[in-house]
């Protein structure tokens, strides 16, 4: 039996990694058994321990499950294996996408499209995912000889930040010309602010997301974005997991895969 603990089941990053880990299932041989924060109280202790309660074989974290002050989350020291999926948990084998190469091939592709007065709109300072990107966009505009953004407006992973962002930038960059919202809600809602001041997109302003959310194909404009790779980190992390029950430990203890760039109308001004 395995054991997958998620924030929440509803979660669209949550879903499809568990379909990758379903389609990696020994069927008849092995099965799942789902938890998620949200039954417990938002209580992840209590959900790790039920897992652990149950003889569970092997235990999966998926997405996004926060390991601060806020959640009060340790995993206790135990036999049964575990892997991360999506997000890097110290001292446990981890499987992420390459947030890094992901900030590195926005501000490569903003550059290719035209922008010269970089900014970034940045989710809440506290993920690694989020500092990742920064770290590979400021890398990638360095190399650039782009002048680095003079903030980086952290904040919640939602449309209102993006859209409240965009409205600072404006005020203080009359010049910028290109933003990589680190994802879709902030890069919605820095489109949406742009139309309210009467800017074009991307005639004006060009505009990059994350996640490749399932409405930014249909926003106004179509949101270029990156894939993630999560039914295939879903798979891979139990491919270790089943390592790890065989042997006893995995070859790494960090599995990175590719995020893969979709281009769309709001960077290139050109339909798909």
């Amino acid at each position: 039996m395995i054991g997958c603990l998620s924030t929440d089941i509803t979660e669209t990053f949550v879903n499809q990694i568990v379909r990758g880990i379903e389609k990696s299932l020994n069927g008849g041989v092995e099965t799942m058994l789902f938890v998620s924060a949200v039954e417990f109280g938002n209580n992840y202790n209590k959900a790790f321990d039920f897992l652990f309660n149950h003889n569970v074989d092997g235990i999966v974290l998926c997405h996004h499950i926060p390991f601060d002050a806020r959640s009060n989350f340790t995993i206790p020291e135990c036999d049964v294996p575990v892997v991360a999926i999506n997000m890097e948990v110290p001292g446990v084998v981890s499987v992420m996408p390459n947030n890094m190469q992901g900030g590195y091939i926005a501000a490569d592709h903003l550059f290719s499209s035209g922008m010269r007065h970089p900014a970034i709109i940045c989710g809440p300072a506290n993920r690694m995912s989020v500092n990742m990107r920064l770290k590979g966009y400021l890398q990638r505009l360095k190399e650039l000889q782009l002048e680095e953004p003079r903030e980086y407006y952290f904040g919640e992973y939602d449309f209102q930040h993006g859209y409240d962002a965009m409205m600072q930038i404006l005020e203080k960059n009359k010049r910028v010309d290109g933003v990589f919202a680190e994802n879709d809600y902030l890069a919605a809602g820095a489109i949406n602010a742009l139309h309210d001041k009467g800017l074009s997109v991307p005639k004006d302003i060009k505009v990059i997301g994350f996640d490749n959310r399932d409405f930014s194909e249909f926003w106004r404009p179509p949101i270029t974005t990156f894939q993630q790779p999560l039914q295939e980190m879903g798979m891979l992390g139990m491919s270790v997991l089943h390592s790890m029950i065989a042997h006893g430990n995995a070859p790494d203890k960090l599995y990175v895969l590719e995020p893969r760039l979709i281009t769309r109308f709001s960077t290139t001004g050109v339909a798909p």
